[in-house]
């Protein structure tokens, strides 16, 4: 049974619906059967909603921000890694440096970043990360930490190059 068909069964506004006694002919099947042929039209998966919110990313300022710095291989160049021992860490490699690429851009505090990325559906993509609603992150100091890592890895020569090599065609067309 549908679920959309459940909500129109067992709604309060329903006054069609009687439920079948006895011998009469069971007469929901018609609405089971209409309501199933326009369930694969209509827009309520979460997949259509993510798509929905990715290209709104895409198209904001922030989504053309983050398209012009290669986040992957900057962390690659500062030598930032996945692999350690203890619990998994929330932010990848190439999303750390997208956070502090996002502190910068936003000017907030690491506690109002946090704040920020937890009900922000774009500052999460920009970072490429999806944290639940219902286990944001707590730790604010969190922010601090990847600042700090960064930093004891930061080369400027080595990281210039990169931005420099990813850059090179935007700046030929000017």
């Amino acid at each position: 049974m549908s679920w959309l068909f459940c909500i129109f069964r067992y709604s309060p506004a329903n006054k069609v619906w009687n439920p079948k006694r006895g011998k009469f002919p069971n007469k929901d099947m018609a609405k089971i059967q209409n309501i199933s042929e326009i369930h694969p039209t209509l827009g309520f998966t979460e997949f259509d909603i993510i798509e929905k919110y990715r290209k709104s990313f895409h198209e904001s300022e922030l989504g053309r921000l983050h398209s012009v710095f290669p986040f992957e291989r900057m962390a690659k160049t500062m030598g930032l890694s996945e692999q350690r021992l203890g619990r998994r860490n929330i932010f990848s490699p190439s999303a750390k440096i997208a956070l502090m690429v996002l502190k910068a851009y936003t000017g907030f505090s690491d506690r109002q970043l946090v704040e920020h990325l937890n009900g922000n559906i774009h500052y999460q993509m920009f970072c490429g990360i999806m944290i639940n609603p219902s286990f944001p992150i707590t730790n604010y100091k969190i922010v601090s930490a990847i600042r700090n890592e960064i930093a004891s890895r930061l080369d400027v020569d080595s990281l210039q190059e990169v931005l420099a090599s990813h850059w090179k065609p935007y700046l030929d067309s000017l």
